[in-house]
């Protein structure tokens, strides 16, 4: 579904990305994690439009998506959240999925929002707003959703209902990516992952090898893993 082929994203001198390439198929979870300023969030900046990349190419569904806007993204099926959160905050919760879709009640139950269907945005506990901010991103029917830490800054019971959200889209086959600190909530999900250190993909698998793998132990692992 997706084929990120040699991409490189330079600010000045600084290789943020470096020579990525990797793929992902249709209705697999993949996990990308690594220490702060491995280049994660500027993998996904470029993947999803909001950067144009120094060099290589990015395809989905086939189609060469490179340098393409993030709204032309959106309308072929990639959307992406972002770590700090994007909603109207000043719009209740029903105002803010009615902005964007016509099935506002079925992305808001889909969400575990109905009963806060009326209150402001701003109102919300932070794991209210990260689904509310994930289900007006699901409100644009992708084909492939792309996540920005969504457990960042949440209670281990928001983390629950927010993996028990994940879950559901897993099991109805949404194709996703999830960039993610938290590595224990992150493993739950994933199928593979990938490792970035310093731009590079520094290797991938199954999270099992992942964890036992030297390299990453070194890189961030030994550092980040019980508590990141």
């Amino acid at each position: 579904m997706l084929k990120v082929k040699n991409l490189t994203k330079k600010f000045g001198e600084l290789e943020a990305v470096s020579n990525v390439s990797f793929e992902v198929k249709e209705r697999e979870c993949l996990g990308i994690i690594g220490p702060n300023g491995a280049g994660k969030t500027t993998l996904f900046n470029v993947i999803s439009g909001f950067m144009k990349p120094t060099s290589g190419r990015v395809e989905f569904l086939g189609m060469n998506i490179t340098g393409k806007k993030p709204h032309e993204l959106v309308r072929l099926g990639l959307t992406r959240t972002f770590q700090i959160i994007r909603v109207f905050k000043n719009m209740t919760v029903l105002e803010n999925f009615l902005a964007i879709t016509e099935r506002e009640e079925e992305f808001i139950k889909e969400m575990g929002l109905w009963g806060k269907r009326d209150y402001l945005a701003k109102d919300l506990p932070q794991g209210d707003l990260r689904r509310l901010n994930i289900g007006m991103g699901l409100a644009t029917n992708p084909k492939m959703l792309l996540l920005d830490e969504p457990f960042s800054g949440l209670s281990p019971k928001e983390g629950a209902e927010l993996g028990a959200v994940i879950k559901r889209l897993k099991e109805k086959g949404m194709t996703m990516i999830i960039i993610e600190h938290k590595l224990k909530e992150l493993f739950d999900h994933v199928e593979r992952v990938l490792v970035l250190n310093y731009g590079r993909l520094l290797c991938e698998g199954a999270p099992e090898e992942v964890v036992n793998d030297a390299k990453v132990v070194e890189a961030y692992l030994g550092v980040g893993y019980e508590g990141a």
